[in-house]
């Protein structure tokens, strides 16, 4: 089996496929595994610059992580998530307790730790796939089935190569930039890991307290903090110089904490073209029974680190049921 892309998606359908004797070769165009469950390293700190937990809410992965995978370096987030409204600080609602993952050292130890036993090609980009009677070459090696778990404008152009058609077009996505702050200065005592604007109205419509999310994510003394802006900043601002998204952010980071954190001593910006889809496609009538051919974007069940391990996970079983000889 030929899979495009070693993201969550993609390490999960290879899981399961390989857990019912099927291997398959995952090609992945950067040079690491994981997508958006990234982790971003500089100078002491730490930062989560895609996923910033992970909440398995009684999925498939929860059993992965909790019970099959090495737990030595899985951290419980313990504190809640708080609002902001303005840049003022409220609790949230009591009522989400929704339990939270991550990893001391990253999140990308995820990833890691399930592509350890799979075929993973890094800095492999596939633009060309073409079909091979009842199966699919790429690289003039053939494949008896395909899994295609890019954002789905990209697997578009993939479905184009092939001259095949799907209902996708359900699927839309938004930009974020995300902006990492390091500081030589220690944050105020918190009762919350990290901030939220419910209303979505103002640029910082996300700010994960790393340093307080899991130990060993600053230097001694210091703060790691992940801000993520919000759709109308991001499409104003794409292309707007690092320097001046991190003194526009750093600028509300001083507003909530002080003017001790007017200047970040490490800094960082990452524009995801693709961060979470807004809009989603059925997965059913994207991947009708018997086809070779399966999708498995988050475009399809939605943009969480458990969704994007579920819809693989589907995929598989997709696949692995139309090489299944049925008995009539």
């Amino acid at each position: 089996m030929a899979i495009i892309g070693a993201g969550m998606a993609g390490l999960a359908a290879a899981r399961t496929l390989k857990q019912s004797g099927i291997e398959s070769v995952v090609f992945e165009k950067s040079r690491g595994v994981g997508g958006r469950v990234a982790t971003r390293r500089q100078d002491g700190f730490i930062w989560d610059t895609g996923a910033t937990s992970i909440t398995p809410r009684g999925k498939h992965i929860e059993d992965l992580m909790l019970n099959q995978l090495d737990t030595s370096e899985l951290v419980e987030v313990k504190l809640p998530i708080y609002t902001h409204t303005g840049l003022r600080v409220s609790p949230g609602d009591p009522r989400r307790t929704t339990p939270r993952y991550t990893y001391q050292s990253g999140n990308t130890v995820l990833p890691k730790l399930l592509a350890k036993e799979l075929d993973v090609r890094l800095d492999t980009q596939i633009d060309n796939i073409q079909a091979d009677g009842a199966g699919f070459r790429i690289l003039d090696e053939r494949y008896d089935g395909l899994v295609l778990t890019p954002p789905i404008p990209q697997t578009a152009t993939l479905l184009w190569s092939l001259g095949e058609s799907r209902p996708i077009g359900g699927a839309k996505y938004r930009a974020c930039i995300t902006v990492l702050l390091g500081y030589a200065v220690a944050l105020p005592d918190t009762h919350y890991h990290s901030l939220l604007d419910p209303d979505q109205r103002h640029p910082l419509t996300w700010l994960c307290l790393e340093s307080v999310k899991s130990p060993g994510r600053a230097p001694e003394g210091g703060s790691a903090l992940c801000a993520q802006l919000s759709r109308e900043f991001t499409q104003t601002y794409y292309e707007a110089p690092d320097a001046q998204l991190v003194e526009t952010v750093s600028g509300y980071v001083a507003r909530i904490y002080g003017a001790g954190f007017s200047t970040p001593t490490a800094s960082n910006v990452m524009r995801w073209k693709y961060s979470q889809p807004e809009t989603l496609a059925n997965f059913e009538s994207v991947n009708p029974p018997g086809s070779r051919l399966v999708i498995a974007s988050d475009g399809l069940l939605g943009g969480h680190v458990e969704d994007a391990y579920e819809v693989g996970v589907r995929a598989a079983k997709v696949l692995q049921a139309s090489l299944t000889p049925q008995i009539v």
